[in-house]
């Protein structure tokens, strides 16, 4: 697609489905339900690899190999899951097409599968800790961006950081980036901050009910905005635009 339709529609245009707040709470709810199974069932975050890159270098020291190359595995995982999908955007964008319905259907697709290797016990809580870091990967590389602007969609260390960046710069300022207040932007950011926070109770209590059941959460979740994207697809652009802002 190349936006010309698009164009027609300033408010769409500008901030296209994936960088709306309430998609990005979507996002965050996704990769705190994704968390609240691996770190119930395989003790990690999936979707935070900053743990698993220091574990990683504390475990090498430490000679506990087994620990080791379970962080390791999850930080690679991670990694690769970003680099398919970087793989798959690219090359979707330069035939003029939207990338959006295509990763968030993939994305629930491995979820169910995941899911359903979790409810049946016949695979490794450590290995399905590894497909979720995988899609934590894909998920991050696809959708990091609100109106604009630059945040973590599976990660909440830099969510908190603009979050109370915005509180204070109000107090200098009415008007933030892009004309919004910036008690505006903060209010996206904490609206974030308790996608995260919710997915993770959510997730939880799914689990604790149903074992093993907290991973079909995202997958719901990623297959309601993969068909929204793909109903917005015919008239405008669903994917987030390039570029981005930092504060």
């Amino acid at each position: 697609m190349d936006g010309t339709v698009a164009m027609d529609h300033p408010a769409i245009a500008r901030y296209p489905l994936m960088e709306r707040p309430y998609t990005g709470f979507l996002l965050a709810l996704m990769a705190g339900s994704m968390d609240a199974w691996t770190l119930s069932q395989a003790q990690t975050f999936a979707t935070v690899q900053s743990g698993n890159v220091v574990q990683s270098g504390y475990r090498l020291v430490q000679g506990d190999w087994q620990a080791f190359s379970f962080s390791a595995l999850s930080v690679l995982a991670f990694g690769i899951g970003s680099a398919v999908c970087g793989a798959l955007m690219t090359s979707m964008l330069r035939k003029g097409e939207v990338f959006t319905p295509i990763v968030l259907l993939a994305i629930c697709a491995v979820l169910v599968g995941l899911g359903l290797g979790a409810r049946s016990g016949a695979v490794e809580p450590q290995y399905i800790a590894y497909g979720i870091s995988f899609v934590a990967g894909a998920q991050g590389n696809a959708f990091h961006k609100a109106r604009g602007m630059l945040f973590g969609a599976v990660a909440v260390t830099f969510v908190v950081q603009m979050a109370f960046n915005f509180v204070v710069q109000s107090l200098f300022s009415e008007t933030g980036p892009k004309g919004k207040s910036n008690l505006s932007w903060a209010g996206i950011f904490f609206l974030t901050l308790l996608g995260f926070a919710g997915g993770g109770a959510i997730g939880y209590l799914v689990d604790q009910q149903f074992a093993g059941a907290a991973i079909f959460l995202p997958a719901a979740i990623a297959l309601i905005i993969g068909l929204i994207a793909f109903g917005e697809s015919r008239k405008v652009d669903p994917d987030p635009t390039p570029g981005g802002l930092i504060g």
